[in-house]
């Protein structure tokens, strides 16, 4: 995000959160708008609220796929790993934890879940790519986190 659009979220997000604060996606929606300007330490805490609020909300899979992209961009690729594997649990989990799974076990060089994450992303969705990711994460406006997570694709064997 640019700045002032960052800015901007931000304190919306923040107004949202007075307004009603027991509206899970809101938290979550704050602490991936902090991730994405590189304020991790204080984007963590919103996504452990937003599943402390709503622990039975069918959407906790995307509170912990984006606080599992925040761990892959902060280089905290174990806990990272650890809440994408959370998300891929939630029913009816979309495409994106099993991807940041392997991105983030990709970063790690783990041997032993590896194979299997990367054959799960790979049944969910066959022609999942770099290049894929890569045009799917357009939001992603800081072309070094981009880097990142995609460089953790490539560390697992996902094609370009």
């Amino acid at each position: 995000l640019a700045p002032k659009a960052s800015g901007y979220a931000l304190s919306e997000l923040k107004i949202a959160i007075d307004l009603n604060p027991y509206l899970a996606p809101s938290d979550c929606g704050l602490g991936d708008s902090l991730a994405y300007v590189g304020r991790f330490d204080e984007a963590f805490p919103y996504f452990q609220k937003a599943i402390e609020l709503s622990p039975h909300d069918p959407m906790r899979w995307a509170f912990y796929s984006y606080g599992a992209l925040a761990h892959i961009f902060a280089r905290q690729f174990d806990v990272a790993a650890e809440w994408a594997y959370k998300a891929t649990r939630v029913p009816n989990a979309h495409y994106w934890p099993f991807a940041h799974r392997v991105s983030a076990l990709g970063h790690l060089k783990n041997q032993d879940d590896l194979p299997i994450a990367k054959a799960d992303l790979l049944q969910r969705i066959p022609n999942f790519s770099c290049s894929f990711a890569r045009r799917r994460l357009f939001y992603v406006k800081d072309n070094a986190q981009l880097d990142l997570y995609v460089r953790g694709l490539r560390l697992a064997g996902i094609k370009d």
